[in-house]
């Protein structure tokens, strides 16, 4: 079954069982999960080519990062899952000509943040009087950091407005490629010039530069057969009212979910840079762990989304029903064969030869295991929550819950001063997430039991 397959509509009369319900989450799903494990597989690629050329400062760099690197992922995502429900909704429409518009509408908000994010930090590494090293390391970096990102924000949007109108399968191999040839500039760079962290930053932006005219050219190509572009230009403006329904709750539930473990790293670093680079390296594995869930719950979106502008017999409580136990159901088999696996994945990153980062990252691993169920969870049901509209509640929330997070992981490392603790707070701190968005979700298909409609 392909994705397009799966927008076949049916009509009110015929019944529509579980196991197909749960056969369309899976067929939609597919291309997604695919580009997410490709993403996850350029994630880790990173970080493995640099374990295993030994550059570990160029690891601690990387760590060093992730506060920013959360901002700017974030924001590509807030803009992309904009353009992603955009698309679903214009996909039974004769309005789909649209998201060319607002794709390229998208692209641009999207690269004027990131010149001012890379402005604003190369003004602060000039203007202000630095007394921390980690930080004078930070701003040296970001504006470089921001830039190298301009592509594949572009490369994203165009690839979301695919995703929600049901033709990931298509931009399957660009992906794929882009990912492989920013692993293969990195890798030339690091091997044959020896310039470390910024090797990184160059294959970043290579890779989806040099695919972005293929993807841009079939989301042309599937505009100009779904309708008319003449007649569908005007339409293009609804993507404003999705920006703040849609785009801004997911950046700053994105960005605020990220707060505890963007904020772990400047506080477990004066543990030593051993620790600090074994947590990006869990912390990155987890990522990769919990791609194919976004995957999953964008799919599902999607799939309710679309249910507003068809009549299938079927609503998206149904969906909602079908899919999320099947998450949870495939995560829980997957968490335990991490920890049957758990050596073998930090092997495959960290060689046996850097003794004391292997140790730490199999240490952290074990400690952080329980929330390698609970978060992808908790990220499926938000992303599904976000994109029905619930955002601003998911975001009230997600505020709420980080900064008591982040308090406790100040306490713990001022009182405990260990690593060992600041996990366990992760790990408490996830699984009451897991239990307030699960109870949300239950709350919002009983309101629609109750209503008999989306």
């Amino acid at each position: 079954m392909t994705a397009d397959a799966v927008l076949v509509q049916v009509s009110d009369a015929q019944r529509v069982s579980l196991a197909s319900m749960m056969g369309q989450i899976i067929a939609l799903a597919a291309p997604l999960a695919i580009s997410a494990c490709i993403l996850s597989g350029l994630n880790l690629g990173m970080v493995t080519i640099l374990a295993r050329h030994g550059d570990t400062e160029a690891i601690y760099l990387m760590s060093l990062m992730q506060p920013a690197f959360f901002i700017i992922i974030a924001m590509m995502e807030g803009l992309a899952i904009s353009n992603q429900v955009f698309s679903a909704r214009c996909k039974n429409m004769p309005s789909a000509g649209a998201v060319l518009k607002s794709s390229r509408t998208l692209c641009l908000v999207g690269l004027l943040l990131i010149g001012a994010i890379a402005l604003i930090a190369y003004c602060a590494s000039q203007m202000l009087p630095l007394q921390s090293q980690s930080l004078a390391l930070i701003l040296s970096y970001l504006p470089m950091a921001a830039l190298s990102m301009a592509a594949f924000l572009v490369f994203e949007i165009h690839h979301s407005a695919l995703r929600g109108s049901g033709h990931a399968l298509l931009a399957i191999g660009p992906f794929a490629l882009a990912a492989i040839l920013s692993l293969l500039v990195t890798y030339v760079l690091l091997d044959r010039y020896q310039i470390g962290f910024t090797a990184v930053l160059i294959g970043n932006f290579a890779g989806p530069l040099i695919l972005l005219p293929i993807v841009v050219m079939l989301v042309r190509r599937i505009a100009m057969k779904d309708a008319d572009i003449t007649e569908a230009m005007p339409e293009a403006r609804r993507i404003w009212p999705l920006l703040s329904t849609v785009g801004f709750p997911v950046f700053f539930s994105i960005l605020v979910a990220s707060a505890s473990a963007a904020f772990v790293f400047p506080v477990i670093d004066r543990f030593g840079a051993d620790e600090v680079s074994a947590f990006l390296v869990v912390l990155r594995l987890r990522v990769a762990f919990t791609i194919p869930a976004v995957a999953a719950g964008s799919a599902i979106a999607i799939l309710v989304n679309q249910s507003l502008n068809t009549r299938s017999g079927l609503s998206g409580d149904r969906y909602l029903a079908a899919g999320i136990p099947l998450v949870f159901a495939v995560y829980g088999v997957a968490t335990v064969a991490i920890l049957f696996a758990k050596t073998m994945a930090i092997g495959l990153i960290v060689p046996e030869n850097a003794t004391t980062l292997n140790m730490w990252s199999n240490n952290l691993l074990w400690l952080l295991l329980p929330t390698f169920f609970l978060m992808p969870c908790v990220v499926c049901i938000q992303i599904i929550l976000e994109q029905i509209g619930d955002g601003p509640k998911v975001l009230v929330f997600t505020i709420v819950a980080e900064a008591a997070t982040i308090g406790a992981i100040i306490f713990s490392a001022e009182n405990s001063k260990s690593i060992e603790s600041i996990s366990h707070v992760l790990t408490v701190s996830s699984a009451l997430l897991f239990a307030a968005y699960v109870a949300r979700l239950v709350h919002v298909l009983h309101r629609w039991e109750k209503n008999h409609a989306l």
